[in-house]
């Protein structure tokens, strides 16, 4: 789908949680910071569809004038902007929080790539080192998939999915973890979707 193909199948239906448009200020000063502009399908969805509230279960996060029950962590994504930029890993600038899933996970947007590309945010399923991985897919395409479907869960159906390999590789992390760095590897996606053990495999061959 184009760019504006996604904008007028979400603005046909967006949803019965999608919230008044937003301001062309509130815009500039996420984009201010975040210090990079916003992919420029989301901007025109925020200043033409609404200030969240569309999206994957509804639940894309606004700028300033965003208040809804499903963003726990941040209030708007200028406030994740602005706890990214300040955080001492720094890994996160640039980033904000664009779907807050439950239970501390989340959906993020790098605005430094002008495609927009998504990250994952998941510190259960291992450690904070490896809570960030990269989700192989850019912004447009991610709210593509979202078009007419229900996530039953975060990010993917099928995310919670433990392979036997999975299963192996927690287990070594939790041997003398007080001592031992953590081993264990995040999920490992391809094209937006989490990869099977096959392509993993086939992954770190090359």
């Amino acid at each position: 789908m184009t760019e504006d193909e996604i904008f007028e199948a979400i603005l046909s239906a967006p949803g019965p949680d999608v919230l008044p448009v937003a301001s062309s200020e509130a815009v500039a000063e996420a984009e201010e910071a975040i210090g990079y502009p916003l992919p420029s399908l989301l901007r025109r969805l925020y200043l033409e569809v609404g200030n969240g509230g569309f999206g994957p279960r509804g639940g894309i996060i606004g700028v300033r004038g965003y208040d809804f029950w499903k963003s726990d962590i941040f209030a708007d994504i200028t406030e994740s902007a602005l706890a990214f930029r300040t955080e001492s890993y720094g890994r996160c600038a640039g980033m904000i929080q664009l779907l807050d899933w439950g239970c501390a996970i989340a959906s993020l947007l790098d605005c430094r790539d002008p495609e927009g590309a998504m990250w994952g945010w998941d510190p259960n399923l291992c450690c904070l080192d490896h809570a960030l991985f990269p989700q192989d897919i850019t912004f447009a395409s991610w709210l593509a998939e979202s078009i007419a479907r229900d996530f039953a869960e975060p990010f993917y159906d099928g995310y919670f999915e433990v392979s036997p390999q999975d299963e192996a590789e927690i287990a070594v992390s939790t041997i003398g973890e007080e001592e031992e760095p953590c081993m264990w590897a995040p999920p490992a996606w391809v094209k937006g979707r989490k990869a099977g053990i096959w392509e993993r495999r086939h992954m770190s061959d090359d």
